[in-house]
């Protein structure tokens, strides 16, 4: 059983109002990180202080702070405190663009004590699997007044995976942005605005432009882009628009999509 736990608590300063309920393309913040933990995870908590903001979340659990004090170990010390397996999968709720195969390889790579990505030289304490052994180490690390993730987890001692080793399920490392800022905000606002897909069946430019009709008929879609020598489209949305309703549109027409590109 695996359970992951998102943390809510912070302020959000940076980004001047609650990131984890800014609307993206439809879609709340948070609700992209939970979407995609729930592909991997058996159950997804949320931890925070006030669980009034995400009421209408459905499928999620809320933990409430063990501690009045702001800061992600506190968020860590609660989902350890209140975990019933032998490890939890931590997540921040600004990382709206992590994708499910990241999360799988994290988790099955998992060593004792705490296990985090090292992406670029820059460690993800928030995209991290703790094991509760730490609890009592984080417990007293916490009340002599420390107050930093990264500190501990060197402290108690960590694996690292790299770049290198996601770059197959996340080639451009999508998975580890964060969303702190407004230009963070617009970043992926851009890449999220385009859906790469492989498209199988089309012989012709007339077929091309048949997936391009069907694709441009789906609601959210602004654009589209179909390139037979590639067997290949490109969508920009507007909006957050499913997969299963691009591929459902092209493959009324007979064509196949087989995946993102």
């Amino acid at each position: 059983m695996i359970e992951c736990f998102v943390l809510v608590g912070g302020e959000s300063r940076r980004f001047g109002e609650d990131k984890t309920l800014f609307p993206i393309k439809g879609k709340r913040c948070v609700e992209y990180v939970v979407d995609a933990l729930k592909c991997v995870c058996d159950e997804v908590f949320l931890v925070g202080k006030d669980p009034s903001k995400y009421f209408s979340l459905k499928g999620v659990k809320f933990v409430k702070d063990a501690f009045a004090e702001q800061g992600a170990l506190i968020g860590i010390y609660t989902a350890l405190r209140s975990a019933k397996t032998d490890r939890i999968l931590v997540v921040g709720a600004d990382m709206p663009l992590i994708k499910p195969p990241v999360v799988r390889h994290l988790l099955d790579n998992y060593r004792e004590p705490i296990t985090v990505y090292c992406v670029k030289g820059k460690l993800y304490p928030l995209f991290g699997v703790y094991a509760r052994s730490v609890l009592k180490d984080l417990e007293v690390y916490i009340q002599t007044g420390n107050k930093k993730v990264i500190e501990f987890i060197k402290k108690v001692g960590y694996h690292c995976i790299t770049e290198g080793e996601v770059l197959q399920f996340d080639p451009e490392l999508q998975s580890f942005i964060n969303m702190n800022t407004k230009e963070d905000l617009q970043t992926i606002l851009k890449i999220m605005s385009k859906i790469k897909l492989k498209v199988s069946g089309m012989i012709c430019e007339h077929c091309a432009s048949t997936v391009r009709k069907a694709l441009l008929s789906v609601e959210g879609v602004e654009d589209a882009k179909v390139s037979l020598e590639k067997g290949e489209a490109e969508v920009v949305t507007y909006k957050d628009v499913p997969l299963e309703n691009l591929k459902n549109a092209v493959e009324e027409w007979g064509y196949k999509v087989v995946g993102e590109v």
